[in-house]
């Protein structure tokens, strides 16, 4: 089982108990056609359309799979009648205002569901694109079974959409345009460099207090003497440019 699917809780449907002691002769049903998927993939690439139609295909037998390599090309389709029950697009080759072009697509094919693939996209490009509309946002690193779990519960109706889990933990903090000087790490006293070094493991004001054996009130004044030297806003950048100092080779404690 893939590392993507292992989230996911598999429940067990007991068989019914029978209470009767002899069973009704069964009538047999007639069996009726199954209904073929359609599916619709935008790429510009013909060799990732070629692979997402087989992955499709392989988990929808007799599904058809229409490609395309633009939204252009895929709403001239869409206006000469071609169905789909699900659409399958690449957001990498549109550009600017991404966000913009797939929020007037799904738009355009609703109630039809967008399933929409990214590389590495961040957490507020997730939501952005879920915002827009689309049902799904799957990493292109993906394996072929999130993809299969995210069109399955595209097409089941249900009010649900699936993101990457990176997607839902707040983003650190952006860094002033003029960047943190790091030089003023130099200037940083013995006392400061120890909380410096704190803030490197992740504590909070009142956890140096307790490890340094000082006031909260001493922690908090130092840590504002620090963000003037070293050009911080608040706390949390001066905890940001410490996260980047422990990743840093040759740092030390």
């Amino acid at each position: 089982m893939s590392m993507a699917l292992r989230n996911m809780a598999a429940v067990r449907v007991s068989a019914p108990v029978v209470l009767s002691t002899v069973a009704p002769q069964a009538t047999p049903r007639p069996v009726t056609a199954l209904h073929r998927r359609s599916f619709l993939v935008i790429d510009p690439q013909a060799l990732v359309r070629h692979g997402l139609a087989l992955t499709l295909t392989s988990h929808h037998a007799g599904a058809q799979v229409m490609q395309a390599a633009t939204l252009d090309e895929a709403g001239e389709m869409l206006r000469r009648g071609t169905a789909a029950d699900l659409i399958v697009m690449d957001v990498d080759g549109l550009g600017q205002d991404k966000a913009v072009q797939v929020a007037g697509f799904t738009a355009a094919v609703a109630p039809t569901p967008v399933i929409l693939m990214a590389s590495g996209p961040t957490g507020a490009e997730a939501r952005g694109f879920l915002a827009a509309g689309v049902r799904a946002v799957l990493s292109k690193n993906d394996p072929s079974d999130v993809l299969e779990h995210a069109v399955a519960l595209a097409l089941s109706g249900e009010d649900y959409v699936l993101m990457p889990r990176p997607s839902l933990v707040p983003e650190a903090p952006s860094i002033p345009s003029g960047g943190l000087d790091m030089a003023g790490l130099g200037t940083l006293t013995g006392r400061q460099r120890e909380i410096f070094e704190l803030l490197v493991e992740g504590c909070s004001n009142k956890e140096i207090a307790r490890r340094l054996g000082v006031l909260e009130g001493t922690v908090k004044v130092h840590v504002r003497a620090m963000m003037q030297k070293l050009g911080a806003r608040n706390r949390t950048q001066v905890a940001v440019l410490a996260a980047r100092c422990a990743r840093r080779p040759g740092h030390a404690a």
